[in-house]
């Protein structure tokens, strides 16, 4: 008489009940009999026989304990209450369910941000270590719209999504496999992708003149001309820059803090997107396309003795997307932010 196959048992948290898969080619099974022997002592754990058409025997919850290893083997019987010879023996591990999830997200799960890091939080009761892993991005619709490559990184495990549309809400999700095969998945946790893109350049400034009887109003705007060969068409609100440079001599100066931004299209290359300077080095901000097909933008400033050199966050956009740049210095600190908007 052939004997039956016990199915692949990946490692299970003993604390639930867990079916167990036999397969049979002799005639049409009516029972079956599983035996789980503790595999370092070999005393007999679990006898169980039940009368069933299916190949299936569900281990009930608490049968064993957690943190050990397991031999297995299984007998079937036929309608005349004959049994097969026994399968062969196979070896499982059962574990404690390691506590997986995301850590530190948001308030709400609001992202502020194009792009966010999602790390996650792992403990196992078991020192059951992760093998692999693998980060998910789908729509508010739970369409997959994103799978990393598989990540064996035990020490940091987390993803970095980028190029997040505004206003919209997504969900996220990591699955990973330990050493020794068990599955974990955080399941979908939902997040909104809600910032704002600054707009310092248009604000407006009121001062109460409570003597004369009046409000003073100011703006941020100073009105510079451009002294140069070249011309310039200015549409749908933008000048085209494509293959020209705009150059400014005269007309203002940028002592101490500043704020500068940059909006435009067109800017995946690599190039110097921008100078500045008086009578000191002043700074250059330019992009870089990687091999790897993400770009960066590079503020240099030289100082005469180490140069003061900043990066952004890898980015990843399309011709027609908006993208805006902003520069701060504030207390010879420089910061350098940069936000995507897709173009839909």
């Amino acid at each position: 008489m052939s004997r039956p196959i016990i199915k692949k048992i990946l490692p299970f948290d003993a604390d639930k009940e867990q079916d167990i898969f036999l397969a049979w080619t002799g005639s049409r099974a009516h029972a079956n009999r599983i035996i789980i022997r503790d595999n370092e002592t070999n005393e007999v754990t679990f006898d169980d026989t039940i009368s069933t058409y299916e190949l299936r025997h569900t281990i009930p919850a608490g049968t064993l304990t957690n943190g050990k290893n397991w031999t297995m083997e299984a007998v079937v019987y036929d309608s005349e209450n004959i049994a097969s010879a026994s399968s062969e023996k196979i070896l499982f591990y059962t574990f404690k369910t390691p506590d997986f999830d995301f850590k530190d997200l948001p308030e709400h799960q609001e992202i502020n941000s194009a792009s966010f890091t999602a790390a996650i939080s792992y403990h196992s009761q078991d020192w059951e270590n992760i093998s692999s892993y693998i980060f998910y991005l789908y729509d508010s619709t739970g369409k997959q719209l994103l799978k990393s490559n598989v990540m064996h990184d035990i020490f940091n495990i987390a993803y970095t999504y980028r190029g997040l549309e505004n206003n919209t809400a997504y969900a996220i999700r990591c699955t990973a496999v330990t050493v020794h095969g068990m599955l974990l998945d955080t399941g979908l946790r939902n997040i909104l992708i809600k910032y704002e893109n600054p707009n310092t350049y248009a604000r407006i400034y009121t001062t109460a003149l409570p003597e004369q009887g009046c409000v003073q109003v100011a703006s941020n705007l100073i009105v510079i001309q451009y002294n140069g060969p070249e011309h310039f068409s200015y549409e749908n609100g933008m000048l085209d820059l494509i293959g020209k440079t705009l150059y400014y001599d005269e007309g203002f100066l940028i002592e101490n803090n500043f704020t500068v931004i940059i909006r435009g299209k067109n800017l995946w290359q690599t190039a110097d997107i921008l100078k500045m300077k008086n009578d000191n080095p002043g700074l250059t901000l330019s992009s870089r396309i990687y091999t790897d097909e993400t770009l960066r933008f590079k503020l240099l400033v030289p100082n005469g003795v180490c140069h003061y050199l900043l990066y952004s966050d890898e980015q990843i956009f399309g011709a027609d997307d908006m993208v805006t740049i902003v520069l701060r210095r504030e207390s010879n600190l420089y910061q350098l932010k940069v936000f995507v908007e897709k173009e839909r």
